[in-house]
């Protein structure tokens, strides 16, 4: 993902790239970890690149459609021109191909996209799957107005405010869902397990998003959750690392399902928690320059700890960085799913009015040398997670696990994952 907003002109990374299938949704803006850009897209400077728009040969092209609209649209009284340069500058983004990642944001876009890389919203709390082209609901948010309604993993929201979301794009809907704090939303949403058809009025609130949660399980085992590398994450792991090694942790199962990616520097203080001072965590490489290494930090607080980590589809950008960086330098087991793919650097530029481009500027790779773009990481231990499964997800809430409450669970994959870090077969494959 991305680090603080540079100024025009500036070129510094920060931001490793999210998606567009899958969102953090508070607001309901949400991050995207999108599908990256190739490395045949860093090769060098282009040849018949132009000083400025005004010496692109096509730029007439440009101008000759303004002035059409401005001369003969009919409704042109109903037409904002700022709306009118935002399209058109969205649309140079979208045409780089890049989808889903590289894309410009108008000011009220760029807003909320900023509030969301600190952590905090205003909406009614959920996190989006849209890898189905509709809006499905992957959890709720622990403590939200979304949670406190009743909304459950895997519904589908059929209906915002009276608007159906059939056929309608992910921006679309977050358009739908935006909203001030104390205002309503009404949902009408189809959940696939009892075939309902369920109605919802919520009222929008500022959320503030625990990024890092936590739980003891048993035989030492703790479990921490990662949501999203927002800032403070890396001082948020610390706290958690610390509080359950008082509780007797002497193993870890790191739980990045899910995540969406994050800022660049929180990826790498998450993964000098786990990995030795000045290991790599991941290989840069930028439009002009040699893959070279990135480390890990010093003074790590579970360098020495038996480590699990599990990843899905879910598992983008910051959350595939710190996974490849485990298992390359052989301090964890991978237990889940193939990560959505994530490979590219996203830098954010403000423009002079607020608005953002987030343009993809550098690639990563695995310390191995091996790249994520398209590809993704795949787990030591393969194990689906069917769609009406719930995972387990650790809250203030809910401190601890005993095994009959993990055995009474659907989370295939936390029970693999505890099999593989106590050395059992507490939980059968099958179970």
């Amino acid at each position: 993902m991305f680090g603080k907003p540079h100024s025009q002109g500036g070129n510094a990374p920060g931001r490793i790239g999210g998606s567009v299938q899958r969102l953090l949704v508070a607001l309901m803006l949400l991050t995207s970890f999108g599908v990256g850009v190739g490395v045949d897209r860093f090769s060098g400077d282009r040849a018949d690149a132009q000083s400025t728009l005004t010496d692109a040969p096509d730029y007439g092209v440009l101008e000759q459609t303004w002035n059409l609209i401005e001369q003969d649209y009919v409704a042109i009284d109903d037409v904002d021109e700022s709306d009118l340069m935002y399209g058109a500058a969205a649309g140079m983004v979208d045409a780089l191909g890049d989808t889903g990642h590289s894309r410009f944001m108008n000011p009220a876009e760029a807003k909320t996209f900023n509030e969301s890389s600190e952590g905090q919203f205003v909406g009614i709390g959920i996190q989006l799957d849209y890898t189905t082209g509709q809006p499905v609901i992957a959890y709720p948010l622990d403590g939200s107005p979304a949670q406190k309604a009743g909304l459950r993993s895997h519904d589908i929201i059929t209906e915002v405010n009276g608007t159906p979301t059939e056929g309608k794009t992910q921006e679309e809907v977050q358009a739908l869902l935006l909203g001030k704090e104390g205002e309503a939303v009404d949902l009408v949403i189809t959940r696939p397990s009892s075939g309902e058809t369920l109605k919802f009025h919520i009222v929008r609130a500022v959320i503030d998003v625990a990024n890092v949660t936590y739980a003891m399980l048993p035989n030492d085992v703790a479990l921490i959750r990662i949501s999203e590398f927002s800032t403070g994450v890396t001082n948020a792991l610390k706290s958690a690392i610390r509080a359950v090694k008082r509780q007797g942790a002497s193993s870890i199962i790191l739980d990045l399902r899910d995540n969406p990616g994050g800022l660049v520097f929180e990826a790498i203080g998450v993964a000098s928690q786990f990995i030795p001072e000045g290991k790599p965590i991941y290989l840069y490489k930028d439009k002009t320059d040699d893959a070279r290494p990135v480390n890990t930090v010093a003074n790590g607080l579970a360098t020495d700890m038996d480590l699990v980590v599990l990843i899905n589809n879910g598992s983008a950008s910051s959350s595939e960085i710190t996974a490849a960086g485990i298992s390359d330098n052989d301090r964890g087991t991978l237990v889940g799913e193939t990560t959505f793919g994530t490979g590219t650097v996203l830098t954010p530029y403000t423009l002079s009015d607020g608005s953002i481009v987030l343009l993809g500027t550098g690639l990563w790779l695995r310390p191995n040398g091996d790249a994520i773009w398209k590809v993704g990481m795949a787990p030591d231990i393969a194990v689906p997670l069917s769609s009406d499964a719930d995972q387990i997800r650790p809250s203030e809430d809910k401190p601890s696990y005993t095994i009959d409450e993990l055995k009474a669970s659907t989370d295939a994959q936390l029970k693999a994952a505890y099999n593989e870090i106590t050395g059992t077969t507490t939980f059968p494959a099958s179970n």
